[in-house]
This record gives structure tokens, C-alpha cells and sequence, in this order.
């Protein structure tokens, strides 16, 4: 049967919604090639008057709009014009999505799962070839968790495994007789398969979205409750989930912070061999409770390493550029283990090809515990409060990134700087107050709500908010499971990350956000059939 011009640009458009969803987690190039693509079918399907009018009345996608025309007007202000026109090539998904999501023809209940089915399998081959490198089975040795992740930056990955973990949720608890048997065997493979690798993958911003979000998902279930006692009790454990985070971040600082006490008169003078230690007992460095810089013995350490390693245990490096000699030192303070001949023999093969991959730590060598992340950031912390550099350090940076952003808006609280000037006023700032962060670190605000206050000003970055939630109102959406949640999972990310000032991140937010908010609805609870579903 042969097919008509409609039905032919309808599977066009039906199947690169497919391998768009496909590419997002796993190649940026073939993102944006079908992001084209899909845009070149709506022009040769013409129907410009019905879409048109289509746009007209759809209230939901005006508003949506209004974001990315805001920050075309903000070129109004921006001297630098070819950053500002850079910044919206970047958000070009955020116009492009929601018009053709908006006038096409709608997709069907199931061409939507569909689409969510192939995009969770593209996360899933993408986690998979990521512990196939961490196996050793594809090229490359991975030094620390940041390069897990193979295609992007592993926050952004993390994402992405939110979106995975909120969709098998749904159609395992909340419609899970939409879907056939053997996806739903699938999705509660890949629920527990993406739990174990958001742990793998070590990422604070996707760890803590997960559980804000599980939290809010299942105190809105405990809502839903009319029996007042039940819902009680099924409070309790609900509110256990953020009571139990604080409690085990209060543990992991006070287990920190828990030294060694330090009585310098006790001190051995003498290593077994009778070479003299070095004490600098004024530097308050810790590795698992232990000071770093005591029971030092230069000497006897490089005749031993030198023993067993090519790297020159003197100006050497690790394998992820770190000094060799702090490195060692950290590791063996970090076992409790004294910096002398005899502490080093206590070493294994293992714990010698960790310290010269760069591993500082013995904790790090478990890689399937959160824990060590926790360790890192709380240890990163320290080390700031201490006086030592920034640089390199995430956590750090990050608060020196706000601290940036701040004294940059509050100069131009009206207005902003204009979205094409950001970079130069960061540049400039850094530059003013002699930052102690070289040049290759000294990045953005790391928070989406900052940006839009630097840029637009306090008008723009509320236009903004509203342009991102109105929508969902609009549309009759504040109801969705998938809506909702995706949407609370963006304004989550907001907060540690520019969600929307990177390609992955406008391309990412867009596609979903527009397949949720201009395709069939995915309720809380599906009480009975909607029309055109099926």
C-alpha cells in the first residue's frame, strides 16, 4: 500500500523523535543532525496556515517562547555581540522543539513510550560502555569517576539517568498496564541497573536530585491517601528519606573530622632504620582521621619507591598529573600507615598502580561506594579552609564561581549585563580581585537562576521562571507524572549546574520538556481511558 505525502512525513517526523531520543545520551553531533532534520520535514510538510493557527491558540507554547525571545532582546545591551548570537545558537532546541512538538501532528499514547523505551535504552548502552571501561574491556584507563561517563560531562550524564529512573518508575507503579510484559521487566531491570550505576558514577548534583525527587513522588502518593491513619504511617517512613540524609552526612563530617590525637613530645624521632622523621606539626592535613605530615622520612621512601616504580619519586607525576611524592604520602597516611621504609613494604602490587594512576587515598579504591565522593567533597572543603589552592578542586571552584556571579549581578540587579557580555564580566571580575584560580578554571556562575540574574537582571530572571512553569499550568500538565517530574528534576539542576547554557543541556531540556507538555498525558493515576491514547 503506498503510503500518502501526510503519512509519509508523519513517520519522519514519528521516527527521528526515535533517534533523536536515542543520540541525546550518546553523541551531541547526531543530537543536533536530527534536530535538523526534524526541523526540515515540518518546513517541506508546509501546513503553514493550520500551524499557524495552531501556535495562535496554544497559550502553553507562547509563554514557552518568551523565553528564548527574552534573550533575544537581551542582545539589545550585549556589546559583544557575536558571544550573545553564540548563546543563542545554544538555545535554538528551546524555540525549535516546542513549535514542532506544538503544531505537528499529535503522537499517540504509545509512540510516546515508544520514544522513552529507545531513549532509556540509549542510556542504558551508554552506562554499559562506561563500565566496560572501567573493566578495561575499551580503551583508556579511568583515574577518576568524572571519566565514567563517555560522551559528556558525567553531571550531565546523571541527568539523563534521573529522566531513565523517573520513566521506569512510572510505568512499573504507576501505569504499568500501558506497557507489555517484557518491558516491564526492562524497566525494573534498568531501575535497579541505573540505581547501582548513579553510585558508580559518583555524582553529588544526580545522587541528590534522585532522592528530592523519590521524596516528593512518594509524598505526594502518601497524599493521595483518604484513610487519615494510613497516611500517617505511611508518612513516617516517607519522611525518613530526607531525616536519614542529613543523619548520614552529619556522620560522614564527623567521622572526618574525628583525628588522631596529636601529642608532639610522644613523637619517635627515629624511623627503624635510625634516619631522622620530619614533623611539621603546624600543617593540620588529614587523610582518614590521620596527619598527613608526620613521620616523614624522604629518604627511605624514594629509595623504596624507586624500587618498584618508573616514575621519579622527586617532580614525577601520576597518572592524572598530580605530584607523585604527595600522592604516596596521602595513600600511606591514609592506611595509618608511618612515611618510612617500613610503612611502604606494607603496600600491595594493587595499592602501588593505584598511587601511580594518581589514587591519594585508600577509601578511593572502592569505587561502588558513595561514600568516598562524600569523603572528597568534605576533604576539599578542609583543605580551602586551610589556605590551600582552589584550583581543581570541584566544590570549591563552584563557591568561588557564586561568589563571582553575586558581586557581578548585584551591580546591574535592573538590567543585567546582557546575555553576550557574561564572559567578559567574569573574565574582568577575576582579573579585579587578583582570583586565585588560573585561568583554564575560572568559569561561569554554575547556577542557571544566577545566570539569569547576571544577564537579564531581576525582571528577566523572573520572566524566565515564569516561562519555564507557566507552561506546564497552561497546559493542564501540573497533574502529569512525567511532566511534573522532569520539570522538578530541571529546576533541581538548576541550582549546581547552567542546565541551559550548554548544547546538552538546551537540546536535552527542550525535546523532553516539549514531548511532555504538547504530547498525551501520563497522569498520576489513570482512572479510565483518554481519548486518543490508544
Amino acid at each position: 500500500m503506498q503510503l500518502t505525502r501526510k503519512q509519509i512525513h508523519e513517520q519522519v517526523y514519528f521516527y527521528t523523535l526515535i533517534l533523536l531520543a536515542i543520540s541525546l545520551p550518546l553523541s551531541i553531533f547526531t543530537t543536533s543532525m536530527f534536530m535538523i532534520l526534524l526541523a526540515l520535514n515540518w518546513m517541506v510538510e508546509g501546513r503553514f496556515a493550520q500551524k499557524w493557527k495552531q501556535a495562535r491558540t496554544n497559550r502553553a507554547l507562547q509563554v514557552f517562547l518568551l523565553f528564548f525571545l527574552l534573550h533575544l532582546v537581551g542582545l539589545l545591551w550585549s556589546e559583544n555581540l557575536s558571544s550573545g548570537l553564540l548563546n543563542l545558537k545554544i538555545k535554538l532546541p528551546l524555540i525549535l522543539m516546542p513549535v514542532v512538538l506544538a503544531t505537528s501532528g499529535s503522537l499517540s499514547r504509545r509512540q510516546v513510550q515508544r520514544i522513552l523505551l529507545f531513549f532509556s535504552l540509549g542510556v542504558l548502552v551508554s552506562s554499559l560502555g562506561s563500565m566496560m571501561k572501567l573493566a578495561g574491556w575499551l580503551p583508556g584507563e579511568v583515574n577518576d569517576f568524572r571519566e565514567l561517563s563517555l560522551f559528556m560531562s558525567h553531571i550531565r550524564f546523571s541527568l539523563m539517568i534521573v529522566l531513565s529512573l523517573l520513566i521506569a518508575g512510572y510505568f512499573l507503579f504507576v501505569d504499568r498496564t500501558s506497557v507489555s510484559r517484557a518491558e516491564r521487566i526492562y524497566y525494573l531491570v534498568s531501575l535497579l541497573w541505573f540505581v547501582f550505576f548513579l553510585l558508580i558514577l559518583k555524582s553529588l548534583s544526580g545522587v541528590i536530585i534522585t532522592l528530592i525527587l523519590t521524596f516528593f513522588i512518594l509524598l505526594r502518593l502518601v497524599w493521595e491517601i483518604r484513610d487519615r491513619v494510613i497516611r500517617f504511617m505511611a508518612l513516617v517512613p516517607v519522611i525518613m528519606i530526607p531525616l536519614f540524609s542529613v543523619i548520614y552526612l552529619g556522620y560522614a563530617v564527623e567521622r572526618f573530622y574525628n583525628f588522631d590525637e596529636l601529642k608532639v613530645e610522644e613523637l619517635d624521632r627515629l624511623t627503624v632504620e635510625g634516619n631522622p622523621y620530619t614533623h611539621r606539626t603546624g600543617l593540620s592535613d588529614v587523610e582518614n582521621g590521620h596527619y598527613t605530615w608526620i613521620y616523614l622520612c624522604d629518604k627511605e621512601l624514594e629509595r623504596e619507591w624507586s624500587r618498584v616504580s618508573e616514575i621519579p619519586f622527586m617532580g614525577g607525576q601520576t597518572g592524572n598529573g598530580n605530584a607523585l611524592r604527595t600522592t604516596l604520602i596521602r595513600f600511606l597516611t591514609s592506611e595509618g600507615l608511618r612515611k618510612d621504609a617500613a610503612g611502604f613494604r606494607q603496600l600491595s602490587e594493587e595499592d602501588i598502580r593505584a598511587i601511580e594512576q594518581g589514587v591519594a587515598n585508600c577509601i578511593y579504591l572502592d569505587r561502588f561506594k558513595f561514600y568516598p565522593r562524600v569523603y572528597e567533597l568534605i576533604w576539599e572543603i578542609h583543605r580551602y579552609r586551610l589556605g590551600y589552592d582552589p584550583n581543581d578542586k570541584s566544590v570549591v571552584q563552584r563557591y568561588l564561581f557564586l561568589e563571582a556571579g553575586w558581586n557581578i549581578a548585584r551591580g546591574k540587579l535592573l538590567y543585567g549585563t546582557g546575555p553576550g557580555d557574561m564572559h567578559k564580566e567574569f573574565a574582568r571580575y577575576y582579573e579585579s580581585v587578583d582570583s586565585p584560580l588560573e585561568a583554564r578554571w575560572r568559569g561561569l556562575a554554575h547556577n542557571q537562576y544566577l545566570t539569569f540574574l547576571i544577564s537579564l537582571g531581576i525582571p528577566g530572571l523572573l520572566i524566565c521562571l515564569f516561562a519555564l512553569v507557566a507552561p506546564l499550568f497552561l497546559a493542564r500538565r501540573q497533574k502529569s507524572f512525567l511532566a511534573m517530574g522532569f520539570l522538578i528534576l530541571i529546576l533541581l539542576s538548576m541550582f549546581s549546574m547552567d542546565t541551559l547554557e550548554r548544547a546538552f543541556g538546551a537540546e536535552f531540556f527542550a525535546f523532553f520538556y516539549s514531548l511532555f507538555l504538547f504530547g498525551p498525558d501520563f497522569p498520576w493515576m489513570r482512572r479510565k481511558p483518554l481519548n486518543g491514547d490508544e
